[in-house]
């Protein structure tokens, strides 16, 4: 099969487009047939070696799958050679974890591509317990760019934001993949929504999903705006999955007994709490998300089958362009998500 494969860790000239082996579904697993496959900037981390380099080489990412069953491992009887399935963004590696709940929380939980081979590649191979029937009649190319932002910001905005009507929820990073999930489930929940971006294109993406209020931080003072826009008390939510440079702001933003929840690292790994005593002073709260349940996953899906979420799809690359996708990731350049497609040519 086709595939573009890392051959090292590092830039984007590791990744290999050419043959490598078709893998044969084990007992247990099956099959698929690569439909489209999106890109996430975690893609990136994985290729670089941050995330780990005792990954086995050659070696193939990307979580965001969508194809058909091409071929059933033994002991497989719950779905059929055909049908049109999504795998799960992230699921626990160590099988003796599988019926650990919620999933995210098992030691061995990874977006899918980390330590197995993952879609980009015409063909992936994935435990039968970790594939969903697709029901929501989206292209192939449209749903690969949600599922890993879909789950990640359930579980960020919903289950640890605990947002609902009427939350006041700052947004980093609005034009993100994450960001423009993390609108849409705000939305969808009932919350007002104000987010930032860095040009007047992503602040129309941003618009167009929902949010009530952009401010382009390159141009604006974020924290002026926000609390202009919020009022005096300041913000019940920020969700950040920037980290670094925006942790200062979003803590300025907050309300007395407030909640971050942070699930990323591109605006840098380490931060400043500028100070401890308004942070304790008014019992803020600073939580970690990773990725999320299959409950959370199901409930995402659900809001997508009625039309309250929806695909940022910003371009589609045939695979053999995959490093053109990690390019224009790591300059910024996509406004929402990418999908590449196995079998373009």
């Amino acid at each position: 099969m086709l595939a573009a494969a890392m051959t090292d860790f590092g830039d984007i000239d590791v990744l290999n487009f050419g043959e490598v082996p078709t893998p044969s579904p084990q007992p247990g697993n099956v099959l698929i047939k690569v439909e489209a496959v999106g890109t996430n900037y975690y893609d990136t981390l994985v290729r670089s070696g941050a995330v780990s380099r005792a990954i086995s080489l050659p070696h193939i990412v990307g979580s965001d799958v969508v194809g058909r069953i091409e071929k059933l491992g033994a002991g497989v009887s719950t779905l059929a050679p055909g049908e049109r399935v999504i795998v799960a963004p992230g699921y626990p590696c160590d099988p003796a974890e599988w019926d650990l709940k919620p999933e995210n929380n098992a030691p061995s939980y990874f977006p899918a591509g980390t330590y197995a081979w993952g879609g980009y590649a015409q063909y992936m191979e994935v435990p039968a317990r970790w594939v969903i029937r697709d029901q929501t009649n989206l292209s192939a190319e449209e749903l690969a760019t949600i599922p890993l932002v879909l789950v990640t910001a359930v579980h960020a905005v919903k289950t640890l934001g605990n947002v609902g009507p009427g939350s006041r929820v700052l947004i980093q990073a609005g034009a993100s993949g994450s960001g423009s999930m993390a609108i849409q489930v705000a939305k969808a929940l009932g919350a007002d929504v104000i987010t930032t971006v860095s040009t007047d294109k992503k602040a129309a993406l941003a618009r167009s999903l929902g949010a009530d209020e952009v401010i382009c931080y390159r141009q604006m003072d974020v924290a002026s705006m926000v609390h202009a826009w919020a009022g005096q008390n300041g913000i019940d939510v920020v969700i950040d999955p920037v980290g670094g440079t925006t942790m200062a702001v979003n803590l300025d933003c907050l309300k007395p007994r407030g909640t971050v929840v942070n699930f990323g690292l591109s605006g840098g790994a380490e931060v400043t709490i500028p100070h401890l005593y308004p942070f304790f002073r008014n019992e803020r709260k600073l939580v970690g998300a990773w990725m999320g349940s299959m409950a959370e996953l199901e409930f995402g899906l659900d809001l997508v089958k009625r039309g309250k979420v929806r695909s940022a799809l910003h371009k589609v690359l045939p695979l053999s362009e995959a490093r053109e996708a990690h390019r224009m990731m790591a300059s910024a350049e996509v406004v929402g998500k990418l999908a590449l497609l196995p079998w373009a040519r």
